[in-house]
């Protein structure tokens, strides 16, 4: 082989390797405190770049309503889509901070469905459809090529939701990397 064509191989094969450099995507699934109750919460994340990324999330909430001597069953089901920015790494991003915020809706569901909790009482909000917003904070910390541990806070505002506008979310979980 000639040397002019080794030069043109490698002047065609470096564009190649640098759109093969891809970021890689991340399903991530953790547990936690939700409100004054628990939660869950399914991501999955699409990697735009080595510092920014957008995010799919499934978020499940369980917890209990306080109506003067009376407790409520309240759960939520929101999906959410955000766009979040890496604020900090290290050690070639072995620990990420990352910030994120977007947009939410799903359905919240008040005692089962039932408007009467006893024969005395009755509950003042309804099942509905809920919307609003989300702010997360987000550390991640590589254990192993395929794994990390994240770190999650989430603060959602339900713009219409009965039972109150702010409720964090705070959880562990395990992100799974493709394609690393």
């Amino acid at each position: 082989m000639n040397i002019k064509k080794i030069f043109s191989v490698l002047l065609f094969c470096i564009p190649v390797f640098m759109m093969g450099q891809s970021y890689t995507n991340t399903f991530s699934v953790s547990g936690g405190m939700f409100g004054e109750g628990y939660g869950g919460e399914f991501t999955l994340d699409t990697n735009l770049s080595e510092t920014t990324f957008t995010e799919l999330a499934l978020n499940v909430s369980i917890a209990n309503y306080q109506s003067g001597i009376k407790s409520i069953p309240y759960s939520s089901i929101t999906a959410s889509y955000s766009y979040f920015i890496t604020l900090y790494s290290r050690n070639r991003r072995m620990q990420a901070l990352s910030l994120g915020g977007g947009v939410l809706a799903g359905y919240e569901m008040v005692n089962n469905g039932e408007v009467e909790v006893s024969n005395i009482v009755s509950v003042n909000g309804e099942s509905k459809f809920i919307y609003g917003a989300v702010l997360t904070g987000d550390i991640d910390i590589i254990v192993s090529e395929h794994i990390s541990l994240i770190i999650r806070t989430s603060e959602y505002f339900h713009a219409n939701s009965d039972f109150g506008s702010f409720t964090n979310y705070t959880g562990l979980g395990l992100r799974y990397y493709f394609n690393k």
